[in-house]
């Protein structure tokens, strides 16, 4: 483990003075899910074509970075905010019919290194890991279910379906652009993107369970919420066993927020743009420090 570490700070140029900078990052923005609900009147994918402005909900972050080097800093990062996808914003044909809706909050930790690009450092890139909890829910009539309880696709009497988890792996990475700095700090505008581990975000993933294996398990409550296609829709759509969602992708989400970091121990170095090098002596007023973030 002492190696790995003193390898990465090798790899990233770690300079003993810039560990003494760490930056407060406190942000808010828009959050936006990408599963098998909604989506583009063709074939549906769990990528950036896919996504229904209409079904774009918020997200709010709080985190720590430590810079380790004018390019490089690691991110801590958690964010909480609610995902949604419904059906009826798609013009496709058959998932308009299927008429299936979800909403969910999310929390999620994640670690990140962040490279700085450029000579004045204001756009930058980031990758890493992430861990996060969910737990889809839908309205029907006027309450709100626990789509999980539910097992909707089967998942308490068939044995090849188990469960699902409310918790799964992301892997963020994205861009960001530095705006303005101030003096205590800066402000950046960032869009991050998360592959996840799971299909069920949504709820949706497999097939139709059958109705009367789904009644005996988890009440008929969890029929009217496996299948809630129209009348309207095509004949035998929602059958046991007809395609409910697309198995060979998982959800996906991505969040577009505007962030403030706080730099905290910026003594010998500033926060402003510029190439990252120190500063010695008094800045002179009206001067434009550097930005190490």
């Amino acid at each position: 483990m002492k190696k790995l570490i003193v390898l990465i700070l090798f790899i990233t140029g770690y300079h003993a003075n810039y560990a003494q900078v760490f930056g407060l990052q406190f942000g808010m923005g828009t959050s936006h899910y990408l599963g098998d609900l909604g989506g583009k009147p063709t074939y549906g994918t769990n990528g950036p074509s896919d996504l229904d402005w209409e079904t774009t909900r918020y997200v709010l972050n709080t985190g720590l970075r430590i810079n380790v080097s004018p390019t490089f800093a690691f991110r801590l990062t958690g964010s909480y905010g609610r995902l949604a996808g419904d059906d009826k914003y798609t013009t496709n044909l058959e998932r308009r019919s299927r008429n299936l809706s979800f909403h969910s909050h999310i929390a999620e930790g994640s670690l990140t290194m962040q490279a700085n690009l450029g000579k004045n450092k204001r756009m930058y890139v980031f990758g890493g890991l992430g861990y996060f909890t969910f737990n889809p829910k839908t309205k029907l009539g006027n309450s709100v279910y626990e789509l999980h309880k539910y097992g909707t696709e089967g998942q308490y009497h068939n044995p090849q379906k188990a469960p699902y988890a409310l918790n799964a792996v992301s892997f963020p990475f994205g861009v960001g652009y530095k705006l303005a700095a101030t003096k205590n700090g800066y402000f950046s505008l960032e869009f991050s993107f998360r592959k996840t581990t799971t299909d069920y975000i949504d709820d949706v993933s497999t097939t139709y369970a059958d109705p009367t294996l789904l009644t005996a398990s988890n009440g008929s409550i969890a029929v009217q919420l496996s299948n809630r296609s129209l009348p309207t829709g095509i004949p035998g759509f929602s059958e046991p066993g007809a395609i409910r969602g697309n198995s060979k992708n998982n959800d996906n989400f991505s969040f577009l927020t505007i962030n403030y970091i706080l730099q905290i121990g910026v003594k010998d170095y500033g926060v402003g743009f510029g190439d990252g090098k120190k500063h010695r002596g008094r800045r002179r007023k009206g001067s434009c420090p550097d930005m190490t973030f």
